[in-house]
This record gives structure tokens, sequence and C-alpha cells, in this order.
């Protein structure tokens, strides 16, 4: 493992992370942040960018804990063998339903642009380019991610403060009218990070440096809180408040009223929409990815023999995408069982996790939990059952 934790670089790590979280309520979150906050959807959404800074610092903590160890055997370290597996098994069933919904809101969106291509069709498609980007390992999956997120983050943030310089009114309320309006808002608008438990799963895949690399994730969802709040304003500005929870992706509708006279590309639009898909496709490989390595460890395999659980875990996301009769019902299920999932996996898990850790001294890598040959304590049997395993 010591050459794969050095494969990623800090640029390569941020990219990861940054295209792993978000798809999911991307193109109708506005909708969501005005229908449950009302006229202080822009706290709510500023809160929950907050909330999501927090989360990733509670990830890069765990990470520098356990350099060398992905999120499976950390677990199993900090909550004991039974326990720990129990818990990274809670993981999969909500993550297989969230790459799911996922998919199915992308089908959406190739199905506005080729109304006559069928539904299976288009999910075949992006499942299968997802699946071979899995299949292919992390190291590729860190360089596209550098490409696709660098080409895609800056074209979408060009493109919304474009949006929002072209509308008529840019006010923007300045005062809380409901405060416990703002906390629904930030229930229910969380399941944007969902997926940022893929930083764990991460860990042992980059160099750590003291004091920096902590900072990797919060960095990404400073990034992606800025861009959503901009976009949010955008969105505002152009579409007005109450329109917004009437439409069923209203970041689609905005995007597609951007069209900049005599620029290279008038319909810079669907230029962008099309850019965000490609970025959904490396989101989608990177938790195929990620799952499947996890799925690998709980069944006592090496992290290299991913490979052979990715099909059942692509077959299952491709099932739900096409049992979804139509957005209304996709919504209601990030609602009603996302929304709960995310604060329960992405804060109470990892938080408890890491208090654990701290209280009884937990540590791996550099600061503990290996003796200087690199090996575990001789004395500390379960790790050595798991450094058997890994090596």
């Amino acid at each position: 493992m010591d050459r794969l934790r050095t494969t990623l670089s800090a640029y390569q790590t941020v990219s990861l992370v940054s295209s792993s979280y978000l798809p999911v309520m991307f193109w109708f979150f506005p909708a969501v942040a005005v229908d449950y906050a009302k006229f202080d959807a822009q706290w709510a959404v500023l809160g929950v960018a907050l909330v999501g800074c927090f989360s990733a610092w509670i990830q890069g903590a765990l990470n520098e804990r356990f350099p060398d160890m992905v999120g499976t055997d950390a677990h199993q370290l900090v909550f004991g063998k039974w326990l720990g597996k129990l818990i990274i098994w809670m993981y999969v069933p909500p993550y297989i339903l969230f790459l799911g919904l996922t998919l199915y809101f992308g089908i959406n969106l190739f199905k506005y642009y080729f109304p006559a291509t069928p539904q299976y069709a288009i999910g075949a498609m992006l499942i299968a380019v997802s699946w071979r980007g899995a299949w292919l390992g992390i190291e590729t999956l860190g360089r596209v991610a550098t490409v696709i997120f660098t080409l895609s983050a800056t074209g979408m943030l060009a493109a919304f403060i474009a949006l929002y310089m072209q509308a008529d009114k840019h006010w923007m309320s300045h005062t809380v009218a409901q405060p416990t309006a703002v906390f629904e808002g930030v229930y229910h608008l969380f399941p944007l990070y969902f997926g940022l438990n893929l930083v764990i799963a991460l860990s042992p895949y980059y160099k750590h440096r003291k004091n920096t690399s902590i900072w990797y994730p919060v960095l990404s969802t400073t990034l992606a809180g800025s861009m959503i709040f901009i976009l949010f304003c955008a969105v505002v500005a152009n579409l007005g408040w109450m329109p917004l929870t009437k439409l069923t992706y209203p970041v689609q509708m905005a995007l597609q009223l951007l069209r900049p006279q005599g620029f290279l590309i008038e319909r810079l639009g669907v230029v962008i929409i099309v850019l965000s898909v490609g970025l959904g496709s490396v989101f989608q490989s990177n938790h195929i990815w990620a799952l499947s390595t996890v799925i690998a460890r709980l069944m006592g395999q090496p992290d290299d023999r991913f490979r052979r659980f990715t099909g059942v875990i692509v077959i299952c996301e491709y099932l739900i995408a096409l049992s979804i009769s139509n957005p209304a019902q996709a919504r209601q299920m990030e609602n009603y069982i996302l929304s709960p999932f995310s604060w329960l996996l992405l804060i109470i898990t990892p938080g408890i996790e890491l208090l654990l850790a701290y209280v009884r001294g937990i540590k791996t890598g550099d600061g503990g939990g290996r003796t200087p040959n690199g090996k575990p304590p001789q004395g500390d049997r379960q790790y050595r059952e798991m450094y058997k395993t890994r090596t």
C-alpha cells in the first residue's frame, strides 16, 4: 500500500472529492430551498454550505488519524470488528439508492435533448461509461477528474456569474424572517453533500502532509458552497422566488436563458449542461469504485480486488433508476430517505468515530498504531489480522 499512498497529487485529491457530491440535488436544489425556507432560502443555502464544510473537516480529520487505512478498516478499529462491519453495511443500501437517483436525474437531462431515445438506452450508455471508469481504478479516476472537474467548474462558475449579471434585478434580502424555516431548509438541503464520504476511501491513496492535507476536503466544500450560493442567486434573479417550486429542474431552465450575443457559442447554457453531465459520469465512476472497494474490504478481500464487485453495484443502481416513474417520486425518495441518512452518515457516525478515536487515543500511520518497521503492534490482535488481509 505504500506505493498507492502517493498515487494522487493534492489537486487530484481535491478534484476527486469535488466530483463526489452535489449531482443528486444540483438541478432542483433552489426549489427545495424556497419550498422549505421561503424568503429565507438564501440563508438556508449558506447554512448548508457551512454544514458541508464542517462535515468535510470531520472526514479530513479521520483521514489524518488513519492515513494508511480505508474507512472500512478504520471503523472496525474504532468500533470493534462486528459493530464496525455492521455500521459499514449500513452505508451500502442508501448509497446504492443515492447512485440510482443520480443516474435517474442524469437520464432525465439527456431525455430532454433526445426525446425519442428510450430511457433504458440512455441509462445503459451513461452507466456503461461510468462502469468503465470505475474499472480502470483510482489513478485513472484521479487524472480524469482533474480535467473534467476543472472544465466543468470553471465553465459553470462563469455561466452562473454571467446569468446573475444579465438579470434585471439583483437585490437579495439581508434579514432573517423565520430562523426555524432556515433550519428546516438546511435539513432538507444536506443531501447535496451526500457522497462526501468518498474522502475516507481515498485516505491511503494520497500523501498526507501535516497541517495541510486535512484541509483538502474543506477546500473542496468551500468552493462548492460558493458555487451553489452564486447559482442560487442567479436562478432566483432570473426566475423569481415562488415560480421555482413549480419547475422540475429550475437550474436547467435558468441556464437555457444564457445566450451571450456575439459569443463563439451562443447556446452556452446547453454546453454547460453537457459538461455537467460529464461530471456526473465521473461522479458515478468515483462511487462505483469506492463502494466496490468498501464491499471488498468487508468481504476480507484486498483493495485491488474491487472489480469483481462493481457489476452488482451497477446492476442495482441501473434497476433503481429504471424503476422510478417520475421526478416527483425521485424527489420524494431524496427527501424522505436521503435527508435523514445524510445527517446520519455524514455528521453523526463519523463524528462519533472521530470523538472515540481521540478519547481512546486510536491512531495509525506516523502518529501511532504501527511500530517503526511499519508493522502493527504484536499485542493488537484485531489490527494484526486486518494488516495481514491488506498485505
